[in-house]
């Protein structure tokens, strides 16, 4: 599992979103340095996962949804990433041809257990603490969001 640069420019965004101002896809992509056309793609998967509401129109844009402090970097690597595992041997749909043939794979066990280390710490890592580490901006609420502030 790597943070791919599709994850990173969705964090951007979700950063550019965090005062709760309505803010155009042009804004965002300026202000974030995201290539405009990934950003509208990303916001896009946003809005599907409920992190963002896309509003369309001539005074349209995107407004944060959820409460930073709720949103997980796992939740966004789930959110960006069809394939979110440290190797390939671990997706489901894989065959191994070692396990065929011997019937085990300690490598693919030992990495099953790395990858579960690192998608429960990944869960632990809210992006209101990787956005703001210093304690940063409280705005007021997301609409939907489950806390008082930011």
């Amino acid at each position: 599992m790597i943070i791919t640069r599709e994850t990173d420019y969705a964090i951007r965004i979700l950063r550019s979103l965090a005062d709760l101002q309505l803010k155009n896809i042009r804004e965002i992509s300026d202000e974030q340095m995201v290539p405009r056309q990934f950003a509208y793609k990303i916001s896009k998967k946003l809005e599907r996962a409920g992190f963002i509401e896309i509003i369309r129109g001539a005074q349209g844009g995107c407004r944060l949804t959820r409460d930073l402090h709720d949103i997980t970097l796992m939740d966004i690597i789930n959110v960006m990433e069809r394939e979110n595992m440290i190797t390939s041997c671990l997706d489901g749909d894989f065959q191994c041809p070692y396990h065929r043939r011997y019937g085990f794979c300690d490598v693919h066990e030992a990495l099953a257990g790395v990858q579960g280390k690192l998608s429960a710490y990944l869960a632990t890592i809210h992006l209101y603490d990787i956005m703001f580490p210093h304690g940063g901006p409280a705005p007021v609420k997301a609409s939907g969001a489950s806390r008082d502030a930011l």
